[in-house]
């Protein structure tokens, strides 16, 4: 059995994924300037013989180099922590770039792409020499390699003539193929490829004679940042120029695989504290657009969070960057309050996960609570379109018993079906088969009985529930369905929904059962938590029910001025949307009094002055 290594490059200081596979290798290239501990089983390329320092102008060849001095194997592969080759018996669906996509890795794409030691070391074994598929160079918009490198901006196409003096003399009988290579139409790309030791032995030695020469010929000392990578990327070519030159001389096993991209390769956040029975747990998702949202609500998590109890505030997404999340660390953290980011693309990639009307996406991460946080025994769940005016821990001490869910019920829904909206009961008793519709409840805040829930349904079954696309408020109604007969009931005021368009209450909720009238109403004189659900919310008009209590904590975050600047955004988009579709003068009426009412909220928020009150009344005098 041949010893196979496939050494995977990380970058330094970053947390990216890494695969259970025996054939892969992972490496930091570049760690002598990781500054985080070194995660247990990966490599450094700063032991031995290395040139890790080099890492900033050789990129991801110093991780070559120091497989090449100080590992011994049969086989030599490199590839990335976010390209894979594809072990796939038949030629996989690819973009324009010649790259099989996926939002993530996961068992699924593992299985497609054939990412198994059984199926690589099969494929593998019968080659010589396997490098990534050539791309042809017009669909790089270029008429050859060499005017691909050319057109590239912080590069110089002096270096590529330096770089072909160099093999000329030191390497004749590569000379001919070298000129070939960049005068012709393919590109080998990413410094990917798997070699039998004998010609890894040969192309290394080579490789770094060649670069090492380069480097003495050249200033790079006023080159840009991506200019300083030259080194990398006339390495990258050299791999196709060898590549090349042994098709030439025949007499070797050759061929290329496709390249997978993984556009999220962050390293999965593994939740495997033993929570103490003090830990409040409290999940809210969202994007990287509802950043200014959800930082106000954890922001009044936070100031009604005790001193006497921790808080595990874990927030699930799939897009918000690095600085977004640090500033929440750096600004809500204190020493009983602890805030993760968990990135949740290969949990749901595969599903459709399509939410309906104003609803978004990121409502059906909550299901995979039950497989991230399945160590904690309850877990509450917020809606972050909320202000949170109790503390949660008082909520999250409610005994579930051994019901699977703690929530509140729904009276805008329970208004619909007793008179609202007829089609909302036939919906109730043809689609959802709820034995009564006036137990439904409201999935913005959930306490979730996670043991109980395991034992009952898994994350695969609630996510291809919605895959099938049949429910209209998406993992509310799939949640109503399966915890049937085992809920809770809460205090509404722990779930007060506001009267969304100044008609919730009175067009919707008054039809509901009169009990269910009484509780709300009640929940409206103390709400414990202010729910701004529904297609309106005070950060798009701010005279909504309850939009004072949104204010009045958004005014003391980070993000208060880039709330402001968004729904003044949306306000013009709307104005320009209105003065284009305007029909009729009774029309253009109704506008401009929406206009004018709009004006004077945003008078009322906006301080007397500031840049941002003149941007409302100019865009107002405008579109009079």
């Amino acid at each position: 059995m041949s010893d196979i290594k496939i050494f995977v490059t990380h970058t330094p200081n970053r947390n990216t994924m890494r695969i259970d596979n025996p054939l892969f290798y992972n490496v930091i290239a570049g760690s002598c300037y990781q500054k985080k501990d070194v995660p247990a089983g990966v490599y450094c390329d700063d032991e031995g013989d290395n040139i890790s320092e080099k890492n900033k102008s050789y990129c991801e060849l110093t991780t070559q180099y120091w497989a090449w001095k100080n590992q011994k194997a049969d086989y030599y592969g490199f590839c990335h922590y976010r390209r894979f080759f594809s072990f796939h018996d038949g030629k996989l669906p690819e973009d324009d770039w010649g790259t099989i996509t996926y939002p993530a890795m996961n068992a699924q794409v593992m299985k497609e792409l054939g990412i198994d030691e059984q199926t690589m070391r099969a494929y593998i074994e019968n080659y010589d020499f396997l490098i990534a598929e050539g791309i042809e160079t017009k669909t790089l918009r270029a008429k050859s390699v060499y005017d691909h490198y050319d057109k590239a901006p912080e590069l110089h196409i002096e270096d590529v003539k330096t770089l072909l003096n160099i093999i000329e003399e030191k390497y004749p009988d590569l000379s001919e193929t070298a000129e070939e290579f960049f005068d012709g139409h393919k590109f080998y790309p990413c410094n990917m490829f798997i070699m039998k030791a004998e010609l890894f032995e040969q192309y290394s030695a080579m490789l770094f004679d060649i670069l090492e020469e380069f480097e003495k010929r050249t200033d790079m000392s006023r080159y840009s940042r991506e200019g300083y990578r030259t080194t990398g990327h006339l390495g990258e070519r050299m791999t196709g120029i060898f590549y090349q030159y042994l098709c030439k001389k025949g007499g070797y096993k050759l061929g290329e695989l496709q390249i997978a991209l993984i556009q999220n390769a962050e390293a999965e956040v593994q939740i495997e504290k033993v929570p103490d029975k003090d830990t409040v747990p409290v999940v809210l998702a969202a994007n990287q657009k509802y950043v200014p949202i959800l930082f106000t609500c954890a922001q009044s998590i936070v100031n009604h969070a005790s001193d006497a109890r921790e808080y595990e505030i874990f927030i699930f997404h799939t897009d918000i960057d690095a600085e977004s999340q640090k500033l929440f660390v750096d600004n809500l953290e204190r020493s009983n309050i602890h805030i993760t980011f968990v990135n949740v693309t290969s949990k749901v990639s595969g599903y459709r996960l399509e939410a309906k009307e104003h609803i978004t996406t990121e409502t059906f991460y909550r299901f995979l609570i039950l497989d991230i946080l399945k160590a904690y025994p309850k877990v509450l769940y917020l809606d972050c379109d909320m202000i949170i005016m109790r503390d949660v821990a008082e909520l999250y001490d409610t005994d579930l018993g051994n019901t699977l869910i703690g929530a509140a019920l729904d009276p805008d829904f329970t208004g619909q079906c007793n008179g609202a909206n007829t089609e909302t009961k036939k919906y109730c008793d043809k689609v959802l088969k709820l034995k009564d519709c006036f137990q439904y409840f409201q999935a913005g805040v959930l306490l979730l009985n996670v043991q109980e829930l395991n034992k009952t349904i898994t994350v695969e079954k609630l996510l291809e529930m919605s895959d099938t696309g049949i429910y209209k408020y998406s993992d509310q109604d799939i949640l109503n369905v399966v915890c049937e007969d085992r809920v809770t009931y809460i205090d509404m005021a722990w779930n007060m929904l506001t009267d969304c368009n100044h008609s919730r209450w009175h067009d919707v909720i008054k039809f509901a059962p009169y009990y269910i009238m009484d509780a709300y109403e009640e929940a409206r004189k103390h709400p414990y938590i202010i729910h701004y659900a529904g297609f309106l919310k005070p950060w798009m008009k701010p005279d909504e029910d309850f939009g004072f209590e949104f204010w009045k904590v958004a005014r003391t975050t980070l993000f208060y001025e880039k709330i402001l600047s968004d729904m003044q955004n949306e306000f013009a988009w709307h104005i320009s949307y209105d003065m284009c579709g305007k029909k009729n003068r009774k029309h253009s009426k109704y506008r401009e009094l929406q206009r004018e009412k709009m004006r004077d909220k945003l008078k009322e928020i906006l301080p007397r002055g500031s840049k941002l009150r003149t941007f409302a009344r100019n865009i107002y005098y405008a579109t009079k």
